[in-house]
């Protein structure tokens, strides 16, 4: 059996689980669905493979030979195949295009259902197919050139729309009660694709009062009808929001761009607002009184002294 119809198989096992609206098979729906995507994506591999050997790309070890005419050719090595990071790179050299982005939200709602909310966040389930949707229907379109109706029968295709659109229109209403909500931070309008709900982890937030102060932002979750508050998952939607981004300047040598609020104790103080978009904090020392250093948010204990000029002036004294 081909990887092409494994990929159909896999995809129409996982939608047939979610269609029984048994919350016991979502994570079968969401495995089966997901393997269904990679599955797409290897047949792509092998539709660009060589002709002496179609698997050639999905092979995880490649090695160069020399073939019975004495010319060079490469072949695969062993049995086991790409892993994601393998396909991102070989698709990024071979100009395939997939909204990676997407594809790695709906990883890691896959890998959080799994662990965390299985039990509790159908709306997470229901996003997880959505999102899955997009990137099946754009894929097998533009770089499989199949008709997905005829691929993947109407039956499925029509569950797999209608979730789609269902989620969608649900997932607009809450967009636009955020909208009308004023934030006070530039910082916040990037950190709220991250808002979720902090009992079922749902992504379909509404915000049922416009004229409420920020950050005490009542909020809804559409889901579960779980009522709380912008100012208890802040933090979380900061982390979830700009750890890739400190990760990647520590790892350079750079400025982390957010830290612990010295005040509130919560990682909400963003240095591009130069403040604490929680609780409001703004540092009481910008520059050393002495040298001008910019201060941290750690030498604001030094009353305006850098960490440098306390040390000689702790050493001075002693003296």
């Amino acid at each position: 059996m081909s990887l092409l119809n494994n990929a159909v198989d896999s995809i129409q096992v996982g939608v047939e689980d979610f269609d029984m609206s048994d919350d016991r098979r979502n994570s079968s729906a969401i495995r089966n669905i997901f393997a269904g995507i990679l599955l797409l994506y290897k047949e792509k591999l092998c539709r660009l493979s060589p002709e002496h050997d179609k698997e050639l790309l999905i092979k995880k070890k490649i090695r160069p030979v020399i073939n019975e005419d004495g010319e060079l050719e490469f072949q695969g090595n062993g049995h086991n195949t790409v892993d994601v990071q393998m396909i991102k790179e070989l698709f990024q050299s071979l100009k395939v295009t997939v909204d990676w982005k997407r594809f790695n939200e709906v990883n890691k709602l896959r890998n959080d259902l799994e662990h965390y909310y299985t039990a509790k966040s159908p709306d997470t389930v229901r996003e997880i197919v959505s999102k899955s949707f997009l990137l099946i229907r754009d894929f097998t379109t533009n770089e499989l050139e199949e008709n997905p109706v005829s691929l993947f029968g109407e039956d499925c295709w029509k569950s797999l729309l209608n979730v789609a659109d269902v989620y969608a229109k649900e997932e607009s209403k809450c967009k636009e009660s955020l909208e009308r909500i004023d934030w006070t931070y530039s910082a916040v309008a990037t950190i709220l694709v991250n808002l979720r709900c902090n009992s079922c982890h749902s992504s379909l937030i509404f915000a049922p009062y416009e004229d409420d102060t920020y950050p005490i932002i009542n909020l809804t979750c559409r889901s579960c009808d779980n009522d709380f508050c912008f100012d208890d998952v802040i933090s979380d939607c900061v982390k979830e929001s700009l750890y890739g981004d400190y990760v990647r300047s520590v790892m350079d040598g750079g400025e982390s761009p957010y830290e612990t609020c010295p005040e509130c104790q919560e990682s909400t103080y963003i240095h591009d607002e130069e403040c604490c978009i929680k609780c409001g904090y703004t540092q009481e020392y910008t520059h050393c009184d002495n040298c001008e250093e910019k201060l941290s948010l750690d030498e604001q204990i030094l009353d305006g002294r850098c960490s440098y000029c306390q040390h000689k002036w702790e050493k001075m004294m002693a003296e």
